[in-house]
């Protein structure tokens, strides 16, 4: 599986890692009951730090005791004529394919958001050094296939979306006429994608290789998403099984997740507006809740020009946290400029920072961090949501 699995599966999750929707009825509630964010610090301080060092200090304690409400896995049932049924609660779909492919919830271990992951052949027994192209698999060795949930913020009509999906591969170069289909009693589109890659090796002339991907774009309940589904190479004979599967494809009502927040305000704060003296003077810190497609949003500065495939429930509560002032904020990655081999410049202070954090588990991915030297507060931060108040 090895080699021809991982670079696959890099192409197809390689250019990183979803807006905004609600958590459930319970969250919906709780947003529409609770009072504005306060914007002007009040008077008093928090463990004797500056009145200046926070506006809202309240934690989330109504949900903090939330009922857990999880999506089940995806579940792998054999139906003992030939198929095996996949269905993803989360992703909100059902598909029976060939009991012979084998199946994982995504590209890689650890299970991605509404994501399968299937392959005809044990990868294993592909022999990377022998292909043509990186991540290109000879046709006669079978078809490997991928069924992602992606967002359509701005509802474009199937055959517009299926534009989007081209360059979510580096070999991406067009999108082949294609055509609409019924599938799960929804209008789809069907295309194939042309891939080219190019290489130059040091001495001869330049080696081109082409392939295809097949590509559906398949309406789902929600009409603020599409299933997306890959299939590739599109030159496998294997095409007709996939075709075959699709035929079997539901569209369900999605499971969404709720789970209750197990990191509250007061522990970010407790780790940036006190050291080992105390409190750290000038230092202010912000940190409010949201989903996580309302985290990666702020975090790219509201501009929508983030990952559409959906690789990380979007309705998961994150913690967005800004923190300025003090003598020991990160520098940026790499640290001081040197020039030449004389002693590195003296770095430029950061001003502020800006991360985000999961407030319901201890999974340690996170959107990104900014750190800057300008101005004194994150452009936007004030403006953004809150669900704990």
């Amino acid at each position: 599986m090895a080699r021809i699995a991982i670079a696959s599966r890099l192409f197809v999750v390689l250019i990183a890692i979803v807006g905004a929707l609600a958590l459930g009825q319970t969250l919906r509630d709780y947003r529409m009951s609770s009072p504005a964010p306060t914007e002007e610090p009040p008077s008093g301080a928090l463990n004797g730090a500056s009145s200046l060092a926070v506006s809202n200090r309240a934690n989330c304690d109504i949900l903090a005791r939330l009922s857990p409400v999880s999506a089940p896995p995806l579940a792998i049932a054999d139906l003992g004529n030939g198929t095996k049924r996949l269905t993803s609660a989360e992703g909100g779909y059902v598909i029976d394919v060939p009991s012979s492919w084998l199946v994982q919830a995504g590209p890689f271990t650890t299970p991605m958001f509404g994501q399968v992951h299937m392959t005809s052949y044990d990868p294993s027994s592909i022999d990377q050094r022998a292909l043509s192209a990186p991540g290109m698999l000879p046709p006669e060795a079978g078809i490997a296939v991928d069924l992602q949930i992606w967002r359509n913020p701005t509802g474009e009509a199937p055959d517009r979306y299926v534009d989007n999906v081209v360059h979510y591969h580096p070999d991406g170069v067009a999108v082949l006429p294609g055509s609409y289909v019924t599938l799960a009693g929804q209008q789809a589109y069907q295309a194939a994608i042309q891939d080219e890659h190019r290489f130059q090796p040091g001495t001869g002339p330049l080696v081109v290789t082409r392939q295809t991907r097949l590509v559906w774009v398949v309406p789902m309940l929600r009409p603020d998403r599409y299933l997306v589904v890959i299939a590739q190479p599109g030159e496998s004979a294997l095409r007709h099984a996939v075709e075959d599967a699709l035929k079997s494809l539901r569209v369900t009502k999605p499971v969404v997740s709720q789970m209750p927040v197990t990191h509250q305000r007061s522990e970010i704060f407790d780790q940036w507006l006190n050291g080992k003296s105390g409190p750290i003077p000038g230092r202010r810190v912000e940190a409010k809740l949201m989903t996580y497609a309302e985290a990666e949003a702020a975090m790219r500065g509201g501009h929508d020009h983030g990952l559409l495939r959906i690789d990380r429930d979007p309705d998961e509560l994150f913690w967005l946290v800004a923190v300025s002032g003090g003598p020991d904020l990160p520098l940026p990655r790499g640290g001081p400029l040197r020039l030449g081999s004389g002693p590195p410049a003296t770095p430029t202070p950061t001003a502020w920072m800006l991360y985000d954090m999961a407030a319901t588990n201890d999974r340690g991915e996170m959107t990104g961090m900014s750190l800057s030297s300008n101005g004194t507060w994150p452009p936007g931060f004030d403006a953004q949501p809150d669900l704990c108040h």
